[in-house]
């Protein structure tokens, strides 16, 4: 999926980083709008895949579930996600994102 961003006077395309377990893309972020002070990205993980384990130590971060059925690894307990369920994930606690079925599951990050 492409997205744009728009700005007063501005459009960009989006650039997307794609790795073998999925995608992410920034939807908005200081690099893309300098001063936004806020950080959203759309996380595509493929059919049975699961992200990369990681940790933030400036931030919170909330996980909506926009389509498809996945888990949050969170601190070493699974969290199960249905569409619009929601996941917090306090600063500095590791987490993961795997996709419990063979079709995409599309998650939206802040």
């Amino acid at each position: 999926m492409q997205s744009m961003l728009h700005t007063e006077g501005h459009t960009e395309r989006l650039a997307s980083v794609i790795e073998a377990w999925g995608e992410m893309c920034w939807l908005m972020e200081d690099q893309l709008v300098p001063e936004a002070g806020l950080s959203i990205a759309r996380m595509t993980i493929n059919g049975d895949q699961t992200s990369p384990s990681h940790l933030h130590s400036n931030c919170n971060e909330t996980i909506v579930l926009l389509s498809g059925v996945a888990t949050c690894l969170m601190g070493g307990t699974p969290y199960r996600l249905n569409v619009g369920d929601v996941v917090f994930v306090p600063l500095g606690v590791a987490h993961a994102m795997r996709n419990d079925s063979a079709e995409v599951a599309i998650a939206l990050l802040s």
